[in-house]
């Protein structure tokens, strides 16, 4: 952990290369706290090696000596706002920290340990890297993994000190609810248990929902549920950033954008786009069927109304064996159990968020897709085979999300057909 008094000392970002996994400079960040601009130099040293790694290809390619600003989250670049902590993983550091609830992004950023950040990427006050090995509780310690989170949570004593201090040094990644990372073997999984508070076991739902995907054909991340562990509902999901001792260089769908989450503008708003994220996808050379796999991903959510598909919960992942980034498997994927939602947050087509079968379509072009008649052709496709694999996974839901998303799969299939 390590001290930003002095705002305008540089920080060093290493990254770890995806060909060999030794941790390289990669370049320096300095923030003026006047202006609050922020400055990302590529190192001499990581050029002149030759290395092609761009940390960011859209807002950060490889360019020497040259100074790149950023504006956006008060001077934090997109790519390391992705490794800073989430609204669960700032609170942690807020209440060991004692810090005031305005805090900027890059103390956010310095305050979190290198041991568990999203991506490959780690920060340091030398031009030595020297990063910590990732060291989650195992998976043997779920149970008492998830009653800790809990008792954080509402606010309780700890119940193991120990697991308290690890999660308070490692704040993880991602949205607002408490949320660990356990490994087993060479894996590593994101915990994220139920709240005394949910209306629904919205582990149960998105663990099956993670399935559904998955028997629908679609690239969707490994899920377990854990029925009963501390008197909460669990579910974990397989880590696609990590493997081993390995970290792989991952991107935000927001950082792809260059929009804001949570969002700060209109233009946050308009630029979240499942049409202009297959853009870039294309412009960052993935390949073109993960363009329309992210096509099949948008039918999903609406099918099951994921109003939470929100461009965070998009990413890419480097591939060094293909030497190309490749869209990331589909994660926090949870229906609204709530309502039946009728607009995604990302936008189906330009300036459209209503879920219909001609706003899906609009766009096709985008997609990869050679003619209308293509695309609405792939559309019927991937609505039979989601409804068809319903049938399978619907013995995994309880009765009662069984019934929600029975009636969930005919109302929007037939806004769609």
């Amino acid at each position: 952990m390590m001290s930003i008094s002095n705002s305008a000392k540089p920080l060093f970002v290493y990254l770890q290369r995806p060909d060999n996994g030794d941790w390289v400079v990669v370049g320096r960040y300095k923030h003026d706290p006047f202006s609050n601009i922020g400055m990302f130099r590529y190192a001499d040293s990581y050029l002149d090696a030759g290395h092609k790694w761009s940390i960011d290809p859209v807002s950060l390619p490889l360019r020497k000596g040259e100074f790149l600003q950023a504006v956006r989250y008060a001077g934090l670049h997109d790519i390391l706002r992705d490794a800073s902590p989430d609204a669960w993983g700032q609170a942690l550091l807020r209440r060991v920290h004692n810090l005031p609830e305005g805090c900027t992004p890059l103390r956010y950023l310095a305050l979190s340990g290198n041991g568990d950040r999203w991506g490959a990427l780690a920060i340091g006050n030398s031009p030595a890297p020297g990063v910590a090995k990732l060291a989650s509780p195992r998976l043997e310690q779920l149970s008492a993994l998830i009653a800790e989170l809990s008792a954080i949570s509402e606010n309780r004593p700890a119940l193991n000190a120990s697991l308290r201090k690890r999660l308070f040094a490692t704040p993880s990644m991602g949205g607002a609810r408490p949320k660990a990372t356990v490994s087993d073997a060479d894996s590593f999984w994101l915990v994220k248990p139920g709240l005394a508070t949910d209306t629904v076991d919205l582990a149960l739902l998105e663990h099956v929902t993670q399935q559904w995907g998955q028997a629908a054909g679609l690239h969707f991340a490994q899920s377990v549920h854990h029925p009963i562990m501390s008197g909460r509902s669990a579910v974990r999901i397989l880590r696609f950033d990590r493997h081993g001792s390995r970290r792989f260089m991952t991107i935000s769908a927001a950082s792809l954008l260059q929009v804001a989450y949570p969002p700060l503008h209109e233009a946050d708003y308009t630029g979240a786009s499942y049409a202009r994220l297959a853009e870039e996808l294309r412009r960052i050379g993935v390949p073109a069927e993960d363009w329309k796999c992210l096509f099949g991903r948008m039918v999903f959510n609406a099918v099951v109304g994921n109003d939470d598909d929100h461009p965070r919960n998009h990413a890419v992942v480097y591939a060094h064996e293909e030497r190309r980034w490749r869209l990331a498997p589909a994660f926090d994927v949870v229906p609204n159990p709530e309502e039946n939602a009728l607009r995604l947050f990302m936008q189906v087509s330009a300036g459209r968020r209503e879920i219909s079968r001609a706003n899906l379509l609009a766009d096709f072009q985008r997609f990869g897709f050679a003619s209308h008649q293509d695309a609405a052709a792939h559309l019927d496709e991937l609505l039979e085979k989601i409804s068809a694999s319903f049938i399978d996974i619907a013995p995994l839901f309880s009765d009662d999300l069984k019934r929600l998303m029975q009636q969930r799969l005919l109302a929007n299939t037939a806004l769609l057909t």
